[in-house]
């Protein structure tokens, strides 16, 4: 099959996973196209990235001339007066510029495309009602555009304009049901490692943490700074590393020099793929303790903590959306409420204090994810939507 992905952004170094998926169909025998709505400034280091054979096609930036041929070829003024029902007069104008364009560089294709698939449940999405194909047409619902970003309207908008749903979770797809009320179906897709590229080994060091994240909201990464605070006193050898960036760096760094914690806690930055992997080897423990945002925003199944579990590290998280059908509490990792950093810092000291227990839980971790979450088998049951025809419901 010729597939023709439709992404926000290209390449985005915290979405790993949509590169697994694009590697894992190539190496199925698929053709993939990728169309871009964005260019990503900077250097993207991934092992799969560089593997890739398919051409990346970007939209050109919003100007006048960009804007007067998105007006002059968009023709589908039926979809544009219904997409103005559900969304602002920028988004709806965006949607219509992204929709044309987006034809536009379909039709430049060496051959046309067998399906169209895109990523994340949000108002760009919209311009899958302007193309002119009678191919099938799915979406991937991940966090972003479900519980943070648009209103229920616009999600049960996205899912008119295409076949069929993708979503990572149970979670997500019972909210998708049951909270946004799409009637469309529903499939349940893991967004996969790849366990090759993950080998353990015994060199994990003793009362040494790690987490792996943008450094925003929803990690909660303050709760966990705050637990180590706690435990220093007791463990004076524990160490937290942290990989990552984002708007929350100051606040953090502020935290640590409040609580003292210079001698304990390291913020490494960005790291490459190799670097990631011998820090993972070598922490005891995964710490990502998820929270609700208050804006709503919430994590959904964070590929970070199945590249742990794959390197045999305890992961530690909590309880919120569809963490829990990664791990079970007590048996792949620990589980505690968000927010809760007393809960946190006991689990913590749990790994720490006894890690006769934990050598099991982290090799039972990595058969679960490699058995449940492997890139391969998930996108094979992609490969099988995708090979689904049109039905009646595509409004397109």
């Amino acid at each position: 099959m010729h597939l023709v992905y439709l992404l926000n952004e290209f390449p985005k170094l915290s979405e790993s996973f949509i590169i697994n998926e694009i590697y894992e169909l190539e190496q199925l025998g698929h053709e993939v196209s990728i169309i871009s709505i964005r260019e990503v400034g900077g250097t993207v280091t991934h092992d799969e990235l560089d593997a890739l054979h398919a051409e990346v096609r970007y939209l050109p930036f919003p100007g006048v001339v960009s804007g007067l041929c998105a007006l002059r070829w968009c023709k589908e003024v039926g979809e544009l007066v219904a997409q103005y029902q559900l969304l602002s007069p920028r988004e709806t104008a965006g949607a219509a510029y992204i929709g044309a364009h987006l034809n536009r560089a379909i039709q430049s294709l060496p051959t046309p495309p067998d399906h169209v698939h895109a990523h994340f449940f949000d108002w760009p999405k919209f311009a899958l009602g302007y193309l002119d194909l009678d191919v099938p047409m799915t979406v991937t619902a991940h966090a972003f555009g479900l519980f943070q970003k648009g209103t229920h309207e616009q999600r049960r908008g996205v899912s008119e304009r295409v076949d069929r749903i993708v979503t990572i979770s149970a979670y997500n797809q019972q909210y998708l049901i049951e909270t946004v009320g799409v009637e469309k179906p529903i499939d349940i897709i893991r967004m996969g490692i790849r366990p090759e590229k993950f080998e353990p080994s015994d060199s994990a060091v003793p009362g040494r943490l790690l987490t792996v994240a943008r450094f925003v909201e929803k990690k909660g990464i303050e709760y966990a700074v705050d637990a180590v605070s706690q435990l220093v006193d007791d463990h004076p050898d524990l160490e937290y590393r942290l990989i990552g960036s984002g708007p929350m760096e100051a606040a953090i760094r502020e935290r640590i020099r409040e609580r003292r914690l210079e001698s304990h806690v390291r913020l490494l930055g960005r790291v490459s793929d190799k670097r990631l992997i011998q820090e993972l080897d070598e922490a005891t423990a995964f710490v990502l303790p998820c929270v609700v945002a208050a804006d709503g925003d919430r994590d959904g199944i964070p590929v970070a903590l199945m590249e742990a579990m794959a390197m045999e590290t305890v992961p530690i998280s909590t309880t919120i959306s569809g963490i829990p059908e990664l791990i079970k509490d007590g048996e792949t990792g620990l589980l505690c409420e968000e927010r809760n950093t007393g809960a946190l810092r006991e689990a913590i000291r749990h790994v720490i204090e006894n890690p006769c227990e934990m050598r099991s839980i982290a090799n039972q971790a990595r058969d679960y994810v490699v058995s449940e979450f492997a890139a391969k088998e998930q996108v094979e049951k992609m490969e099988r939507i995708f090979a689904h025809k049109r039905t009646d419901g595509g409004n397109h």
